[in-house]
């Protein structure tokens, strides 16, 4: 069997290896259903309350409180993950509570190891008596990306990305002849001892850093060894980090050998290469992908995304480092061969790069006015900008190549590498970020039904907790029908059975009806059944399909 060959059996193996690893869910922690819910009005006071999550809580750094509207604490103070259920959190109240306005203070650690915290608001007795309650809203925040996150994990997404591109561009792009090369060998060794050196140096850091995000103390306080092994023994992520190590100390000794041996062992290469492309894979396993219900799919679609990425920007780096090559008159023409070479590796990257984007970005994106309305979408739209810049240079360096030019290529390659680099600090952005799902903004949508009937159906803001609904019925000419007499909403949950809940909805005009309620009180999947009763005994139904978010 052939190296390449017996290298693509042991990257499967290996591959195989890490994905199958049983613990590593990750997402976001974002509220699907409250008790109470936000300000939800109680006749009595409630024995206890609970907040569930759209995934499972880390069991480190959580808390659950509630206070009275003087700032008095009135629960238990007995705050703890739901044994039966590891994505609620709950805590019992005191008894005999009076009629006032209470808040639920609370705060978790998603699976990704991002803390999520916020208020939920609820009263108890009649609302008319105290109107202190309709001014308050659910507070809900996630953690934002500083400085120190995005650079350390930026500088880890960089390095690997050399390395993985360097051997990669070696291996596969390089031309033979220049393979052979005492300087470009010297080159190529230097970019991939550096980037193990930067690689090694962020995933050592990766760990303190990850306790100043679930903890909130600063780098003074988590550099000791006590608060660095509970991080280790009670998170993923401190598991993930330990699979991190294990894979660099097997780097650190193939790297080492590589060097050693000028890079002329071809197995050494493989096994570097896959170590390197173990360590992206396990990026993913940290990702949003990992918290998809299809979660083979999508930790496929984001390797894959993440491994052409590095390849990409790696290759770019490393052809960077060897444009000497084209002033000198003895490599001149294997340069020109080796920049055609990458054009056809790259048009592959770029093919496997949109698609798996576009099929990601189907999970994160509930509608284009995310794109803006949003900052992951917003965060999002840059990072295509900048795709399509790199696009643009790319095919500037594919028809100069093909017409042989011999000058201008420092200007193009940097032109194609500097958005790549740009984008691998949006991509850290990104896997910070709550997904525009969390927010998909009003909805509002509008169907056709017997006889050219049009059923528009509204919800605002569209999201857990109180909302406006308004439905317009209006005849095939686009009028306002009059003669209704009764418009029906029925809530139905799609992910939870929790029974159908009706609402009659009030006339605001012909055709035109509105009401306010609490019906959609977990995010996720709803179905509203819209049902029109005529005076004339008719009925008009139709249903909507909404997805509610958290914010």
């Amino acid at each position: 069997m052939s190296f390449k060959k017996s290298g693509i059996v042991f990257a499967l193996i290996f591959y195989l290896f890490l994905f199958l690893h049983p613990s590593f869910p990750s997402a976001h922690a974002y509220i699907k259903k409250s008790t109470p819910s936000e300000n939800e009005t109680l006749s009595k006071p409630p024995e206890n309350v609970t907040i569930e999550f759209d995934e499972p809580i880390q069991p480190s750094y959580h808390s659950i409180e509630v206070f009275d509207s003087e700032g008095n604490r009135v629960d238990q103070k007995n705050g703890h993950i739901d044994t039966k259920n590891s994505s609620i959190i709950e805590c019992d109240l005191n008894d005999t509570l009076p009629n006032g306005t209470y808040r639920i203070k609370w705060r978790v650690v998603s699976s990704d190891g991002h803390p999520v915290q916020g208020v939920i608001p609820f009263q108890i007795g009649d609302e008319g008596n105290n109107q202190e309650s309709s001014n308050i809203n659910q507070e809900s925040k996630g953690y934002t990306p500083e400085w120190d996150l995005l650079s350390i994990r930026w500088l880890q997404y960089v390095s690997n990305a050399c390395l993985v591109g360097a051997l990669f561009f070696y291996m596969f792009i390089l031309h033979k002849e220049l393979g052979t090369d005492l300087w470009v060998k010297d080159a190529v060794r230097k970019i991939v001892k550096f980037s193990f050196l930067t690689l090694s140096l962020s995933i050592l850091l990766s760990l303190p850093l990850q306790v100043t995000i679930e903890s909130g103390l600063p780098w003074s306080e988590v550099l000791s060894i006590p608060v660095l092994r509970e991080m280790i023994e009670n998170t993923l992520f401190g598991k993930t980090w330990i699979i991190q190590i294990d894979c660099l100390f097997l780097l650190c000794i193939s790297t080492y050998m590589v060097i050693k041996k000028r890079l002329d062992s071809p197995i050494l290469l493989w096994i570097t290469f896959i170590l390197g492309i173990g360590l992206l894979l396990s990026k993913s396993f940290t990702s949003h992908a990992a918290a998809s219900t299809n979660i083979f799919f999508s930790i496929s679609l984001d390797f894959l995304h993440l491994v052409s990425a590095s390849i990409w920007i790696g290759s770019l780096l490393t052809l960077a480092t060897l444009i000497p090559l084209s002033k000198k008159k003895e490599s001149k023409t294997l340069f020109l061969e080796t920049i055609k070479r990458f054009s056809k590796w790259g048009i592959v990257l770029v093919i496997i790069l949109a698609a798996t984007g576009f099929m990601s970005s189907l999970s994160y994106i509930p509608n284009l006015r995310t794109l803006v309305s949003t900052e992951y979408g917003r965060v999002l739209s840059g990072k295509i900008l900048l795709f399509l810049m790199m696009i643009v240079f790319a095919m500037a360096n594919f028809l100069k190549g093909k017409r042989r030019r011999e000058t201008g290529w420092k200007s193009t390659i940097w032109g194609e590498l500097t958005p790549g680099l740009i984008v691998l600090g949006l991509s850290v952005l990104l896997s910070n970020l709550p997904t525009a799902m969390a927010s998909p903004g009003p909805f509002k949508e509008t169907k056709t039904i017997q006889e050219g009937t049009r059923i528009t159906f509204e919800a605002t803001p569209n999201v857990i907790g109180e909302n406006s609904f308004v439905v317009w019925v209006k005849d095939e000419k686009g009028k306002p029908i009059s003669n209704i007499e009764q418009v029906t909403l029925t809530f139905t949950s799609l992910e939870m059975d929790m029974g159908e809940d009706s609402k009659i909805v009030d006339k605001i005009s012909d055709g035109k009806y509105g009401t306010k309620g609490l019906n959609f009180n977990m995010t996720g999947q709803w179905n509203v059944q819209v049902h029109v009763l005529t005076k004339d005994l008719e009925t008009l139904d139709t249903h909507f399909k909404v997805l509610v978010g958290s914010k």
